[in-house]
């Protein structure tokens, strides 16, 4: 077995890609996916995937041998459905999912990293970017898709990493995520857990924003903005991720295949051809949410998130004055409390819904510990 020596990529510097919800972090990945200075992998959310193999395996993973860690992770990435879409797919066939298992167990055998979490989190960009014939030494950065933003505090511990999060008129990005949940549920409604499941990201990355508002490690994006003149943010975010402007930055690919993008509105996930012209004209992008979200929504919306609609410009329907915030913060409480079962009193499931929302507004992403988030 040859020798591993310190590789590259251990040094290179983290960029945690993160979202307010159903903000376009897709579509953010896709412009970073095939720029040569940057390493990012299929959305890959580190943390969630371990939290899952845990659950999943009933074991953990990092009381397991090497041999056996490398051979979960080779399984999960080739057979798990998760990682079946086109925007998630790491590895082809067997041959590479044997290809990636032995690299990532001659990693773990041999890095000095005394971290295991980070030991791990390297290692899979190290094999994944063997099986996949990609130059580290080329790199100068590792872009890694969390996708929901719980685990900011653990990339700033672990890794002292940098933060880039995309945000979106949370009017926008709740009917969003309303509408993809109907798409997917048998019964069209959006249950109480998916719908307090988006409210811990939004508000997960927003305080993670507010905690740390003066840090320059941290940059956010605006949807809104990106679509009006993309060139220009993406120049701007090049500076900062200190990479070189090319105009892969303003195209759609995965795995340097280009990239319909998504749309709830169009399709349940992928799209196979292009979205209408003039689809993301803002006007028609307030009209669909529009479409989605009652008063009562709108309101409540614009109460819980009126301090991140103040910070970033968007404009609210009404003024919040005392009554409307009563009105919006009873909207919270009480607003999308569907369950298909109801294992406990139905009394019961609605106190626990609003202990679980009162915590998500005030304790943010440690209610992901109390109420199984994941």
């Amino acid at each position: 077995m040859q020798k591993l020596q310190k590789y590259k990529i251990e040094d290179l510097p983290i960029v945690m890609l993160g979202s307010c919800g159903h903000a376009g972090i897709d579509w953010t990945h896709s412009l970073l996916d095939n720029h040569k200075q940057v390493l990012i992998m299929p959305a890959f959310s580190f943390f969630r995937t371990i939290d899952r193999i845990n659950r999943v395996n009933k074991i953990n993973i990092e009381k397991e041998r090497y041999i056996k860690i490398a051979e979960i992770f080779s399984n999960t990435f080739l057979l798990d459905k998760a990682y079946q879409l086109k925007r998630r797919k790491f590895l082809e066939n067997e041959e590479q999912r044997l290809k990636f298992e032995n690299l990532l167990f001659n990693f773990l055998e041999k890095s000095k990293e005394r971290n295991l979490k980070k030991k791990i989190f390297f290692g899979i960009h190290y094999a994944f970017a063997k099986v996949h014939n990609i130059e580290i030494e080329k790199k100068k950065i590792i872009v890694v898709h969390e996708h929901v933003s719980w685990h900011c505090e653990e990339y700033k511990k672990i890794f002292n990493s940098k933060f880039l999060i995309i945000f979106r008129d949370p009017r926008a990005a709740l009917a969003g995520g309303i509408l993809r949940m109907r798409n997917y549920n048998i019964d069209k409604i959006l249950n109480s857990f998916q719908f307090d499941m988006m409210l811990l990201d939004m508000f997960s990355a927003f305080n993670f924003i507010k905690k740390n508002k003066n840090d320059n490690k941290i940059y956010s994006l605006i949807n809104e903005v990106m679509h009006c003149d993309l060139k220009k943010e993406m120049k701007l975010l090049s500076e900062w991720l200190n990479i070189d402007y090319s105009n892969t930055l303003i195209e759609q690919t995965f795995r340097g295949e280009k990239w319909m993008g998504e749309s709830a509105y169009l399709a349940k996930d992928e799209l196979k051809k292009e979205p209408p012209k003039n689809f993301y004209n803002s006007s028609k992008v307030e009209k669909r949410w529009r479409s989605i979200l009652s008063f009562n929504e709108i309101l409540m919306i614009e109460t819980i998130f009126r301090k991140l609609m103040i910070r970033y410009n968007f404009r609210p329907d009404n003024k919040l004055n005392v009554s409307k915030l009563v009105c919006g913060y009873l909207n919270y409480f009480i607003m999308h409390q569907h369950q298909k079962k109801f294992y406990l009193s139905k009394y019961l499931i609605l106190l626990r819904n609003f202990i679980r929302r009162f915590s998500i507004i005030f304790f943010g992403s440690k209610s992901k510990y109390f109420f199984n988030f994941r």
